[in-house]
């Protein structure tokens, strides 16, 4: 990683823009974010979107994207820094880009509405990028400062649309592909009536799935998924 890049919780190399499923429905946000994360003028997006729908993968490819033409990038996801206090909001003004993950998490709260008023104020004061990210359309995202809730909709603002159950089945058939693995419409069916139906759930079995086939050497069957799985 970028030594230009400032992470203030560390963020996974494989959430990149090549690791990302992108459907006909998000083309158009993908190709948003690419450049945004490559050009050098200062903005504000919104990306709002339900659980699971990518968006945390997305705003991390963003910083990775970034970092890597050289760019100073701060990664702030908010179910991590919530209980920790607004430290991790200051300070910040030598950063090209700001990210702000699942903003809504803290909202509710005065002290980091205060905090992160104060910071978009200064990204545009600074000239900086900033990215901000929630579950809910921005536009109705309950803030206890108004000037917050006007501050949210400075930018653009954009949707990012979950997966569709055939969608799935194929990030998880592309993903096993990539690892050698064959995963048969049986197992695929048999995962989708057991086990949670979420695309984060999903590839984590499929790592589980994945390290117990290399280490007993077995094709991943049913019988084999039941007593990974179910035991």
């Amino acid at each position: 990683m970028s030594q230009q890049m400032v992470l203030n919780v560390t963020s996974r190399d494989s959430l990149s823009f090549d690791s990302f499923f992108s459907t006909p429905a998000n083309e158009d946000v993908f190709a948003l974010l690419k450049t945004f994360s490559e050009t050098s003028q200062s903005s504000q997006l919104f990306v709002w979107g339900e659980m699971h729908s990518g968006k945390s993968h997305l705003l991390q490819a963003c910083c990775y994207h970034a970092s890597e033409r050289g760019q100073r990038v701060s990664y702030l996801p908010m179910k991590s820094l919530a209980t920790y206090g607004v430290a991790a909001t200051i300070g910040l003004e030598a950063m090209h880009m700001i990210v702000i993950d699942d903003i809504d998490q803290v909202l509710g709260n005065r002290d980091w509405e205060e905090a992160l008023f104060n910071l978009i104020n200064q990204s545009r004061t600074s000239q900086q990028r900033l990215i901000l990210s929630a579950t809910q359309n921005p536009r109705y995202l309950e803030c206890q400062l108004p000037d917050l809730a006007s501050r949210l909709i400075w930018g653009e603002t954009h949707v990012l649309y979950a997966l569709t159950d055939d969608e799935k089945r194929q990030v998880l058939q592309q993903r096993a592909a990539q690892r050698g693995i064959e995963l048969s419409d049986r197992v695929l069916s048999y995962l989708e009536r057991h086990y949670p139906r979420d695309i984060g759930s999903l590839l984590t079995i499929l790592n589980v799935l994945d390290q117990e086939s290399l280490r007993k050497h077995s094709k991943i069957t049913v019988p084999f998924l039941k007593q990974v799985l179910d035991s």
